[in-house]
């Protein structure tokens, strides 16, 4: 049984047309090559995290992104472990780190915290009540 090798507008590349009117695959019909990619994918910047941290689109970071460098300056108290600016009375667990859970927050004149925004939430809603809304009343 012969074959020739199907049009490939019309088919996948690798069909052979038989001489009996079957088709099938043949490997020599097979023009289709992979592309060979070399090259790691595209890192695009997709967004500065404090303090200056460069996070890419592949899920990659950098500390040392030019276009995150002005949020670097503007760190003068950095937090060695990441985080926000480090102030030894927030760091209330000791581990060096200051988390936003252990930000003072609106109490101290600081900007809110996540638990500043919940509560003041609540106390809008009126599920919280009393002196732990008087902040968020002004």
């Amino acid at each position: 049984m012969t074959f020739e090798c199907g049009d490939l507008s019309i088919y996948q590349s690798g069909t052979a047309l038989y001489s009996d009117g079957s088709t099938g695959y043949e490997p020599s019909c097979d023009t289709y090559v992979p592309a060979v990619t070399t090259e790691p994918p595209a890192k695009i910047l997709r967004y500065c995290d404090y303090p200056g941290t460069a996070v890419y689109t592949d899920g990659s970071y950098s500390t040392t992104d030019p276009a995150c460098a002005a949020m670097r300056a503007e760190n003068t108290n950095p937090n060695p472990g990441g985080g926000y600016p480090y102030d030894p009375e927030e760091d209330r667990n000791g581990d060096g780190v200051v988390n936003g859970y252990e930000r003072c927050g609106v109490r101290c004149g600081d900007a809110p915290t996540s638990g500043d925004i919940q509560t003041q939430h609540g106390c809008e809603q009126g599920y919280i009540t009393g002196a732990v809304c008087e902040p968020y009343t002004g």
